[in-house]
């Protein structure tokens, strides 16, 4: 049997993207500048595609040609964009992502039959979005990272922008999963601890404010092993069939996965690079099985006896107390 090769693959991709033959044409035609009649030979492998030619669709479509190329190797390939320490003027190319993938989201969970998974090695918004002084750490921090600027060198100066609270208000708004599970990066609260005591120690936050911080922070643990032994309810609503994980191991990442019987988006993010899969269901369906196989390295703390929970948010606390004392 005829092995394929990756201009056969490639043009499999192309017709499995959803899109009817005669649009996919008419989009292959735009993309290119080429005749209709042209676009057609190309699709139907009566000529093949240029190396060139290859390489705008893959661009304009999102496609991954490296994907394409070792997927016999079962292995997931993903695009990653790395940012670059201190590359942007301003706070706008974060909140462009965040209100995109916001949007992207609430569409998603708009259909009846949905679901989630979340594995966190940062804070996520839910996380704080009600504890204003760690909401304002937690960007503030983002800023001081990624943007050259001056307003990052003083935290009790700095002030959050209105897009900012409008961007959390909207957050609500997205959460109607009916299924869902959260893996906890067991290094969580000591990866947030020692960031806060680093920017103690340069002089960017004062006594006062890395107090502040530690105290909402604390005060979320709280809450969230009230939450799991069903004293507590979250001001954002969870699905109903929910499960709550902490990983045995430091996994240095977060990644997510939202999905409906219409439509899917998968993001991967370490500290300084991310990737998103949108548009094709067969690269998210392994990301989706990727995500699911970490409950299998994490212990189960949303079902059993409050004792572990117990033991568990105590050694949190300790943490922080240990690191920011």
């Amino acid at each position: 049997m005829k092995k394929k090769d990756l201009h056969d693959i490639f043009i499999e991709e192309l017709q499995n993207r959803g899109i009817k033959k005669a649009d996919l044409v008419y989009l292959i035609s735009d993309i290119l500048k080429l005749e209709k009649e042209s676009a057609y030979r190309r699709l139907a492998g009566k000529v093949n595609f240029s190396v060139r030619e290859m390489g705008i669709l893959a661009k304009a479509l999102n496609i991954s040609l490296d994907s394409l190329l070792y997927q016999d190797l079962g292995l997931q390939w993903v695009p990653v964009i790395l940012g670059l320490p201190s590359a942007y003027h301003s706070m706008d190319s974060l909140y462009d992502l965040m209100e995109s993938n916001i949007a992207k989201v609430k569409e998603i969970s708009l259909d009846e039959v949905n679901e989630t998974g979340n594995v966190y090695h940062a804070l996520p918004l839910e996380c704080y979005v009600h504890s204003p002084v760690l909401m304002k750490f937690m960007f503030f921090k983002w800023g001081s990272y990624f943007v050259q600027s001056e307003e990052f060198s003083d935290f009790a100066s700095w002030e959050p922008p209105s897009r900012l609270f409008k961007i959390a208000e909207n957050f609500y708004n997205i959460y109607n999963f009916q299924k869902g599970f959260y893996v906890w990066d067991n290094a969580l609260i000591w990866n947030i601890s020692k960031e806060i005591l680093n920017f103690y120690k340069m002089r960017i936050i004062n006594t006062q404010e890395k107090n502040e911080i530690k105290n909402e922070l604390k005060e979320f643990l709280l809450k969230l092993e009230m939450f799991l032994n069903e004293t507590y309810t979250p001001k954002f609503a969870l699905p109903p069939d929910y499960k709550f994980y902490v990983s045995a191991m430091n996994l240095g990442f977060s990644t997510s996965y939202f999905t409906s019987s219409k439509q899917s988006l998968a993001l991967f993010q370490t500290n300084f690079s991310f990737s998103m899969i949108t548009d094709s269901n067969d690269k998210f369906k392994k990301m989706q099985e990727w995500i699911r196989s970490f409950c299998k390295l994490s212990t189960l703390f949303s079902e059993g006896g409050r004792i572990e929970r117990r033991l568990f948010f105590n050694k949190q606390h300790k943490i922080i107390d240990e690191i920011l004392e």
